[in-house]
């Protein structure tokens, strides 16, 4: 059996509706699903790849893996095992494993559920 058949997570992926209030502070909300409980695969970022987001001022903590393109970039926000993650990069297909191509999206971890 491949791990491709497998995946150990679930994730749950929500669209940020960002709003403005009168003296200039945001808001985030998350108003759209856009899909849930979809299976993946979540790692840690290798630091290669966390160095290289670096460069260009983005923090990213951990990968996640998709069987079928998720359709993500930086307005989206995963909800995988009850821990939040906002996604810092476009779903990129990645067929390094070998065993077929996988969709990964890299994100930062949060506590707080958005940041600016």
């Amino acid at each position: 059996m491949s791990i491709l058949d497998n995946f150990p997570h679930t994730a749950t992926a929500t669209t940020r509706r960002r709003t403005t209030d009168t003296v200039g502070g945001s808001r985030d909300s998350f108003p759209t699903t856009v899909f849930s409980n979809r299976v993946c695969w979540r790692q840690p970022a290798g630091a290669k790849a966390i160095e290289e987001f670096a460069k260009v001022g983005i923090a990213v903590t951990d990968k996640v893996y998709f069987l079928t393109d998720p359709a993500l970039n930086a307005k989206h926000v995963l909800t995988i095992d009850g821990d939040i993650y906002e996604v810092r990069s476009f779903s990129d297909p990645d067929a390094a494993a070998g065993l077929g191509t996988v969709y990964k999206v890299f994100c930062e971890r949060t506590t707080t559920g958005s940041t600016p």
